[in-house]
């Protein structure tokens, strides 16, 4: 399955647990967000493999904007497995340099123009 069809069918499966979904004009790509919108997940489905971020800022030479998350999109396959991605916290590696999780509103500031985001919605 190609990476357009894997976020798709990505997005439309975490759609239907109902959260809130965007994916990047290009559909390689996109994030997740939780009920309040004070937390996101980005996704990617590329060559290199399917993966999940956490993200947080301010963006810094120590620790950049996100870790890798340690489970896959194909892990996340129910409400509960999203909402424990949710609650993972930056690791140690990432040291002093982060201040706060990435919101929606904070993400879509960022990188909202650059990647062309739209909000999935139900078929």
């Amino acid at each position: 399955m190609n990476s357009v069809r894997q976020a798709v069918a990505f997005a439309k499966r975490i759609k239907a647990l109902g959260f809130r979904v965007f994916l990047a004009e290009n559909r390689e790509y996109g994030f997740i967000t939780n009920d309040d919108g004070s937390r996101v997940i980005s996704f990617e489905f590329s060559t290199l493999g399917p993966s999940l971020s956490g993200n947080y800022g301010p963006p810094s030479r120590e620790s950049g904007t996100g870790w890798r998350l340690s489970r896959s999109p194909e892990s996340l396959r129910t409400v509960e497995d999203v909402e424990a991605a949710f609650a993972e916290t930056p690791p140690e590696w990432c040291g002093k340099g982060w201040r706060y999780m990435t919101t929606l509103e904070q993400y879509l500031k960022d990188y909202g123009a650059s990647s062309r985001y739209y909000e999935v919605h139900e078929d």
